[in-house]
């Protein structure tokens, strides 16, 4: 009877883990997917400013080539980024989890070396787009921090609640406030409100 007892109290303890860990993936994963779509259209606005500004013979064409790039490289790995996601979301695996922090790595890695090669002529493009890059970095780098760890159940689990990850509203209004506020130059304002989020 004891040992009956016994097996039911740690059924309990072990569905409770279980449910407590499928709760913290459940809740990681719909944080970066609610985020996803919106840095992926922070990429594609940034192409889209270079475009804007180089028709507007407000940009030449190194510095065109050089935001394109950074906003391509951005787009090809939030992208990447949604697909493991949706894999993972669908068919957890380790092997997801993996590929996931490597994407990131990646970003982490290719996005500064871009923007630091491009030496935008214009300064106060410059530091927009520096801007839009490091906004989007912050966000991937706090995924990173919500991917569960393959460690023991022993370790701490970190919640969506110690890690300070904006939620989709708060993106676009810090993307118009840090890349898309007003500069005073008529046509930088002119392609800086086209590539605001709504």
């Amino acid at each position: 009877m004891q040992s009956n007892s016994m097996m039911k109290a740690v059924l309990a303890v072990v569905l409770c883990i279980s449910m407590a860990a499928t709760g913290c993936t459940a809740q990681w994963i719909s944080v970066a997917l609610a985020d996803l779509p919106v840095l992926t259209q922070m990429a594609l606005n940034i192409a889209t400013l270079a475009v804007t500004l180089q028709s507007g013979k407000q940009l030449n064409p190194a510095d065109a080539a050089a935001i394109q790039s950074i906003s391509a490289e951005a787009g090809k790995d939030l992208n990447l980024l949604q697909t493991l996601y949706d894999q993972y979301k669908a068919n957890p695996s380790t092997t997801t989890l993996q590929e996931i922090s490597g994407v990131i790595a990646t970003a982490n890695t290719n996005l500064p070396g871009l923007l630091a090669a491009a030496h935008i002529s214009d300064p106060v493009l410059a530091a927009r787009i520096t801007a839009g890059v490091s906004l989007i970095l912050a966000t991937v780098q706090s995924f990173a921090a919500l991917i569960p760890q393959t460690a023991p159940a022993t370790s701490q689990t970190i919640s969506a609640q110690t890690i300070a990850v904006p939620k989709a509203k708060d993106l676009k209004k810090r993307w118009n406030e840090q890349v898309c506020a007003p500069t005073g130059n008529a046509a930088l304002d002119s392609a800086f409100a086209a590539c605001a989020l709504r």
